[in-house]
């Protein structure tokens, strides 16, 4: 079979500029169907020679044997007195007749064999047909008739093998049936690991793009076909990679747009702040004083927003990581104190219980507080007046659980799918002070220590239940945060 030689573009970069030898899948199957049918062959041919190997070496007797061995003993078995039964040549049978009765004076036929004799033996004396592959030898003695009977069909040499094998016709059939499909078998074996290991570089390179890891190049196969594929998914590659790249620079340059378009508010902020303070420690009228309070008070929600902008930009960058061992009791204790001025101002009735709480932790602790924050003034700003919310801590080997149960409105279905991304709001549902960071800011505290933020609603009534689970960075350090 002849492999023709196609230069391959990514082997010619290679400094040894080697060619892989390539063959188009058609002719590689060409090539396994045609060892298949040469293996078949020989298989044949291998069948054969042991046929005539059995049949010279007398371990299998030719079909014609019986009736030869018969015609050559026959002159004896007339004359032996008395009658001789070892005279009967492997491997026919015989029946001693009574020349005066016809009873039977010996045989080693059964009975059905005796019965089928007789009507053969008849036959045979009015010159009617009889089967051609049993036939019967009438051997005339001096007061006795012997029947032989004999088939035209092969035997083993040996009385034990051909009464416990099959006729040697059927046992060589199905000896080249067996081998015929262990060819098969081989070859279709030898034919998948083949495209097996031809796909391997296929396969690497998928499994490459799904874990993003994307370096175009590798290695190539010896089939055009899959050589085609590959120089596809390399196209992909670099194409993924340029558009990956250029999505990352897009997102460091809209980070740092926020960044500076934070920083740029604080002054003139920090002057309006300071200059309507001042004003405000004058004597002004009702009209006058109310004004400047309401500039005061824009100036601090819009101080509020620059904050979150900035909290948001710094929790999707994990290099903000501040890990160090903190003592958790007092890092639940700070952030009941936050919720329970949170709560005061809705005479919400805060419930704080916990579990099997370790007493310390190693994480980032301001990451922490501020994640559960959120997520408690979150479910502040839903709950009704007088309403009831839930902090629930616990400890599960080097995790920690936060979970917020509130008695609010709860979250819609795009709510339960959309709550954790940046800046999205529900203006019907969530209004006032919202800007659709809190739970993005949770929820990227969460992956930066190897945990998860779940968002449901309650089923045992009205509310949101909000699960923060954070993991101990690194993950039980020397079991120190047990401790």
């Amino acid at each position: 079979m002849a492999v023709s030689r196609v230069p391959d573009d990514k082997a010619n970069d290679k400094p040894d500029n080697k060619v892989m030898r390539t063959i188009s899948l058609y002719k590689l199957f060409l090539r396994y169907l045609a060892v298949f049918c040469m293996t078949t062959v020989l298989l044949l041919g291998v069948i054969v020679l042991s046929v005539e190997a059995g049949f010279r070496s007398g371990f299998v007797l030719q079909a014609n044997y019986a009736e030869r061995a018969v015609g050559e003993v026959r002159d004896r078995i007339a004359q032996s007195e008395p009658f001789d039964r070892t005279l009967i040549p492997f491997p026919c049978t015989y029946i001693l007749l009574d020349k005066k009765d016809g009873k039977i004076v010996e045989s080693d036929m059964d009975p059905e064999e005796i019965e089928r004799a007789r009507d053969r033996i008849r036959a045979l004396l009015n010159n009617t047909s009889q089967d051609a592959m049993h036939q019967y030898v009438l051997i005339q003695r001096d007061d006795t008739v012997c029947v032989v009977c004999y088939d035209m069909y092969v035997h083993f040499a040996s009385p034990v093998l051909d009464r416990w094998l099959p006729k040697p016709e059927l046992l060589w059939l199905l000896v080249l049936l067996g081998l015929f499909l262990l060819n098969a078998f081989v070859t279709a074996v030898r034919f998948g690991r083949r495209l097996n290991r031809e796909l391997e570089p296929i396969v690497e390179a998928v499994d490459r793009i799904a874990c993003r890891e994307l370096k175009p190049g590798g290695s190539m196969t010896g089939i055009r076909e899959f050589n085609a594929v590959l120089h596809s998914i390399q196209d992909m590659e670099k194409a993924l990679e340029q558009s990956l790249k250029e999505q990352w620079e897009m997102e460091q340059n809209r980070r740092m747009q926020i960044s500076a378009v934070a920083h740029d508010l604080k002054i003139p902020l920090t002057v309006v702040r300071g200059n309507v303070e001042l004003l405000l420690e004058e004597d002004f009228s009702g009209g006058d004083r109310e004004l400047l309070e309401g500039i005061r008070a824009g100036a601090g929600r819009i101080e509020q927003y620059t904050g979150l902008l900035s909290d948001a930009v710094r929790a999707e960058s994990a290099e903000h990581m501040a890990d160090r061992l903190f003592a958790v009791e007092a890092c639940v204790g700070e952030i009941e104190q936050q919720a329970a001025c949170l709560c005061r101002l809705k005479e919400i009735a805060l419930t704080v219980r916990k579990a099997e709480v370790p007493a310390m932790f190693y994480g980032d602790r301001e990451l922490i507080v501020r994640a559960v924050s959120n997520i408690l003034d979150n479910a502040v700003e839903h709950s009704p007046v007088q309403g009831t919310i839930e902090l629930f801590v616990e400890g599960c080997g080097s995790r920690l659980v936060f979970r917020v149960t509130d008695s609010g409105t709860g979250f819609s279905d795009n709510a339960l799918k959309y709550a954790a991304q940046q800046f999205y709001t529900e203006c019907r549902e969530r209004s006032g002070k919202h800007y659709g960071l809190g739970l993005f800011i949770a929820d990227r505290a969460a992956h930066q220590h190897g945990g998860s933020l779940q968002i449901a609603n309650r089923q045992d009534g009205e509310g949101a239940v909000v699960t923060l689970t954070v993991v101990c960075v690194p993950d039980d350090p020397g079991g120190i945060w047990q401790l």
